[in-house]
Order: structure tokens, then C-alpha cells, then sequence
């Protein structure tokens, strides 16, 4: 399966297949069987071995929905902690709006392990976590 059509958008190991088939055909036509076979058989092995390897990366990349579930309770209990009028005390307010702050860095690099994700051919990043 190609994931170049999966996906909609070349990626390079599906510009790479392309390539390649165009050179298989090109030794079907100039009468070299074994050539084309040989190299077929190379092509799909390592098809193989890069489907397999994107299968890998994809659940890897996934991790970022992990995060910005987590970084949703996170934040939206760091929100309400600084609405109370208790915080008010020495360093807590300022302590707890580093909290908050640290967690939108940790959210920006959750958003771009989705991104590299969606480069993949994986779901779009969803934006509306934290």
C-alpha cells in the first residue's frame, strides 16, 4: 500500500517507491526480467521495513494526546487555584503562575509532536486540549 496515496501529500519514501517503480518498469521494458525482479523484490522489502517503521513512529508521536489530556486537568486546576482569594499568600500566587506557564511550554511541544504526527499521515493535532 502506498502511503503517498493514503495520505494525499508525497511523502519522501512514497516519492522514493515512485522513483523506483518507474525504474522497475523502465528494466521491464528494456527486457531486463531479473533486473526488475531483483529490484522489486528489494523495493518491497524495504517498503516493508519503512511501513513498519512508520507504524512505530506513529504510536510514539501519539503521545502528545496523552499530554494535553493531562496538561487539560493540569492547567484548568492551576486556573481555579488563582481565582482563589487564598493565594494572595507570599510566593504561593507567583509559584502556581510558573506552574501555569511551565505547562503552555509543555503544551507547545505536545502541539508539535502532533504536527510531526500529521507529516506521518496520522489525525491532525487537536487543537482544543488545554
Amino acid at each position: 500500500m502506498n502511503q503517498q496515496a493514503q495520505v494525499g501529500v508525497p511523502t519522501p519514501w512514497g516519492t522514493m517507491r515512485a522513483r523506483l517503480e518507474c525504474e522497475i518498469a523502465a528494466l521491464e521494458a528494456r527486457g531486463d526480467a531479473a533486473g526488475a525482479a531483483s529490484l522489486r523484490d528489494t523495493l518491497e522489502n524495504w517498503w516493508t521495513q519503512q511501513m513498519e517503521w512508520n507504524a512505530r513512529a506513529m504510536e510514539s508521536l501519539s503521545v502528545h494526546h496523552e499530554i494535553n489530556n493531562a496538561l487539560v486537568g493540569v492547567r484548568g486546576n492551576m486556573q481555579l487555584l488563582l481565582m482563589n482569594p487564598e493565594v494572595k499568600q507570599l510566593g504561593i500566587r507567583e509559584r502556581l503562575e510558573v506552574v501555569l506557564r511551565e505547562s503552555s511550554r509543555i503544551q507547545e511541544a505536545a502541539g508539535r509532536l502532533g504536527e510531526l504526527k500529521a507529516e506521518f499521515g496520522g489525525p491532525p493535532a487537536d487543537s482544543r486540549a488545554a
